[in-house]
């Protein structure tokens, strides 16, 4: 039997959460990054780039009036035209705290969320130290006190895009 193309199982990894009855969240992170990045870059630089907020609707440069059928004429499933345009409408109207601070030593927001954040009593948390993030960021990343809750703020938005619960 011939084995399917890696992209093909990518992708069939990435939509099963989509199916009916699925308990595991769909990492949009991931998937715009298998599915988009190749053209459009990084979500975050794309969104920044290209997008903005109007009235509380997300538009595009060339897309203005319905941004969200253009998406989903642009092979995005059903099922995600909303997650990834809240994440869309998220990076376009945060400011990259991440990337000024983090991303030259921990990579990009997602990888980190993965790999070292959890949500313990719904408070950000280090997986290996156990210590809330918004505590150890004041000794860590060289933000100022007030940069500190976007930044957790922020993390946590990634963490629960990168689909953990």
């Amino acid at each position: 039997m011939k084995a399917l193309p890696k992209r093909l199982v990518v992708l069939a990894l990435l939509l099963a959460p989509c199916m009916p009855g699925a308990a595991v969240a769909v990492d949009l992170h991931a998937y715009w990054d298998d599915r988009c990045k190749a053209c459009h870059d990084d979500a975050g630089a794309f969104a920044r780039r290209t997008l903005r907020v109007e009235d509380g609707r997300l538009v595009g440069a060339h897309h203005r009036e319905d941004l969200g059928r253009f998406l989903h004429q642009h092979y995005l499933a059903d099922d995600l035209v909303a997650p990834v345009t809240a994440m869309l409408i998220a990076q376009a109207t945060t400011t990259p705290l991440f990337k000024s601070h983090c991303a030259a030593c921990h990579g990009d927001a997602a990888a980190l969320a993965r790999k070292s954040l959890v949500l313990k009593d719904g408070v950000l948390t280090g997986k290996v130290s156990g210590r809330p993030v918004s505590d150890f960021l004041r000794t860590h990343g060289g933000l100022a006190p007030g940069e500190i809750p976007a930044m957790t703020a922020t993390l946590q938005r990634v963490l629960g895009e990168v689909g953990a619960r």
